[in-house]
């Protein structure tokens, strides 16, 4: 078993210049108990651990520490109690269980030790659709993830996708609480087919397979044998080159450059929820100054790439954009969040607009709005979160041809890199709905011209 609890606490106990002979005294409890906690030997019964953490917590702290310290020791507990659940399995060729809810449990542990390992990249393949069968209990996966501190995740499931499938809600929310994370994540989901094996492989160091008898019984093996795990292994490698991808993971400069973005401005009945600045309709004033002043400093392709792209929209918005059947939805906070520091981003890059230069281009949404009933504007209040997993909600681009989901990180210096794309008509239907039950929702406010012109003025 893992000894983080046992190791937590003799660093504690050190770093306070104690014994734990005098530990235990003030604990209430025998000393050989504290010491086969130490050694790992033995862990505290859960039943009584949180007076045990609080009471730890409150003779190995100077008092402004102890929660922080409590809850580090809990957190350690339970990684421990978790491990040594999966450790009685582990000399097993192979274990099972019965039911959903115990194999979210059994990743979620999976997880801990992996992250309590200092593992930073995750790699999860597998042919389960676990936006359909697990959608009630995935959101403990995706926010056990986020708080893993982690460089990448690499992601690839299925989805069976026909019509009434899935909750709108329940499945849009999971994919953006996922893609909401602040590090590098590879997402893809694939198109699901009959009789498909159901296995899932976690980091070369955990397989599973489910099995569905006559759709009633569940049965889920598992091992953390290698001969196992390198078995399921090949079956998903055999299997995913003949499916076709539904949602993926796209480059940003990827949709710049083969104009897909351009491609979603040039349509009719587009529907935006921005949780960024609202980078659409930019007058042509803005876009001629972006074009003349350089003020990236960017040369040779990059430059003549972000020159075009910056021409082409300008035409777009100018020409097609601002006459067509338009819904632009933005989070208030992020509203008030432009107007306040002008960054804006477009194309992959961070602009910083001048408070005239955002006052102009409000006003002219303003404009396009009063010239055109067929756009309307949102705001969104943020007292409401539609998942409280979202780190930063990502924004959504749709169309009646594609979907574009991008998490940007527009107010800081790191470089935006997750986007993920899909010209699938069964999900474009489903964000179709999702954005329509948003609107439907009392936290979700038309405003007219006038109205979005007093945020300037």
């Amino acid at each position: 078993m893992d000894n983080h609890f046992g190791n937590m606490l003799r660093q504690l106990i050190e770093n306070n210049k104690t014994k734990a002979n005098i530990v235990s005294e003030k604990l209430g409890y025998d000393p050989t108990y504290l010491s086969k906690w130490l050694t790992g030997k033995k862990l505290p019964s859960e039943k009584n651990i949180e007076t045990i953490c609080e009471k730890l917590s409150t003779i190995l702290s100077t008092g402004k520490d102890s929660e922080r310290i409590k809850d580090k020791l809990m957190v350690a507990y339970y990684s421990d109690l978790g491990f040594s659940t999966l450790e009685s399995n582990m000399n097993k060729n192979i274990s099972v269980v019965t039911s959903k809810t115990d194999v979210v449990d059994l990743i979620v542990d999976i997880l801990k030790q992996l992250e309590y390992s200092g593992i930073k990249d995750i790699s999860i393949n597998t042919t389960l659709n676990l936006f359909q069968e697990f959608e009630y209990y995935i959101e403990e996966i995706i926010s056990m993830l986020h708080n893993m501190n982690l460089n990448s995740l690499r992601l690839n499931t299925c989805g069976l996708f026909s019509n009434n499938t899935y909750n709108p809600l329940i499945f849009c929310n999971n994919i953006l609480s996922l893609t909401s994370g602040d590090y590098f994540i590879d997402f893809n989901i694939y198109k699901q087919k009959e009789e498909l094996p159901e296995v899932l492989v976690i980091n070369d160091v955990f397989a599973m397979n489910i099995i569905h008898l006559k759709n009633v019984v569940f049965l889920c093996y598992y091992s953390f044998d290698k001969k196992y795990i390198e078995s399921i292994k090949n079956s998903f490698n055999l299997i995913m080159p003949h499916l076709e991808k539904a949602f993926n993971y796209v480059m940003p400069v990827s949709l710049r450059k083969t104009n897909v973005q351009v491609n979603q401005f040039l349509q009719d009945n587009i529907s935006m929820l921005f949780s960024e600045s609202p980078s659409i309709l930019l007058p042509k004033g803005i876009i001629d100054y972006l074009i003349d002043n350089n003020e990236l400093d960017l040369e040779g392709k990059d430059l003549e790439d972000h020159v075009n792209y910056l021409n082409q929209i300008g035409n777009v918005f100018e020409k097609y954009t601002k006459h067509n059947n338009l819904r632009i939805m933005i989070y208030e906070s992020m509203l008030l969040q432009y107007i306040n520091s002008g960054i804006i981003e477009i194309g992959g890059y961070k602009h910083k607009f001048t408070k005239e230069q955002m006052k102009i281009h409000i006003l002219y949404i303003c404009d396009c709005i009063a010239e055109n009933e067929n756009i309307e504007f949102y705001t969104i209040s943020d007292t409401i979160n539609f998942d409280t997993y979202n780190r930063t909600p990502p924004s959504i681009f749709f169309s009646p041809t594609s979907i574009a989901v991008g998490s940007t990180n527009i107010y800081t210096n790191r470089q935006s890199c997750n986007y993920y794309y899909s010209t699938e008509k069964s999900i474009i239907s489903i964000f179709e709905k999702y954005l329509d039950t948003i609107i439907e929702k009392s936290s979700c406010v038309k405003i007219s011209a006038d109205r979005l012109s007093t945020y300037v003025e």
